[in-house]
């Protein structure tokens, strides 16, 4: 009875620690809520690689180019950015990239997305989420197309795990454009809490034992 008892708690643990299957979400309601969105309005034009706090406890970091607040982007045959609405873009190929500070976990996280696109190269663009010691736990490839007279048009594109296990989330693409970063309220390191629990069992079930 005690070895199935603590073989039971144990598995119950175990199972809480292992990845997890995610979606590709296109839309911002899929996003559990509370949901804070970041919209880049802070920001002036800011170029930078980062690191550079967009929120309380999330990092952006980017590649060679990048900009927080750009205010306009010519995306060739997917339109035009810009107007009246501020947003975060990467460099001619490259990555935006947010972190969760240390301790901290999602399990969905997405944004409005574009990129640069012309007939001969319509370019592609990669949504990568990362877990901890910063592997890739979900990845995948997209693209997108709006006409080349839209304006402020994209898509929503974001990961949606089972558990709170996102430490970052990372866009690629051909001169991406990133607007109203959307991320489900950030929990400590997942599998604490089963941990916790699974070891409070097995701590109540040996103090039941010695008290009989």
């Amino acid at each position: 009875m005690k070895t199935r008892f603590i073989a039971t708690a144990i598995a119950i643990a175990l199972a809480a620690a292992l990845p997890a299957h995610a979606i590709l979400v296109n839309n911002a309601a899929d996003i559990p809520l509370p949901a804070p969105i970041i919209d880049f309005e802070a920001f002036d034009e800011l170029i930078t690689t980062g690191p550079v706090m967009v929120a309380p406890g999330l990092a952006f970091t980017g590649d060679q180019g990048s900009v927080l607040g750009a205010f306009i982007a010519d995306l060739g045959d997917n339109g035009l950015w810009g107007v009246g609405n501020k947003f975060a873009a990467g460099g001619s190929i490259g990555e935006l990239r947010f972190t969760l500070a240390d301790g901290l976990f999602t399990r969905g996280v997405g944004a409005l997305v574009n990129h640069f696109a012309i007939p001969a190269f319509p370019f592609s663009m990669v949504i990568s989420a990362y877990g901890q010691n910063n592997q890739i736990i979900e990845s995948y490839t997209f693209s997108v197309s709006t006409g080349a007279s839209s304006l402020n048009d994209g898509i929503f594109a974001g990961i949606l795990r089972p558990q709170a296990d996102i430490r970052s989330i990372a866009f690629k693409g051909n001169s991406l454009v990133l607007d109203n970063l959307t991320i489900a309220t950030p929990v400590p390191e997942p599998g604490t809490a089963a941990l916790f629990l699974a070891g409070l069992a097995v701590a109540g079930y040996m103090a039941r034992r010695r008290s009989s």
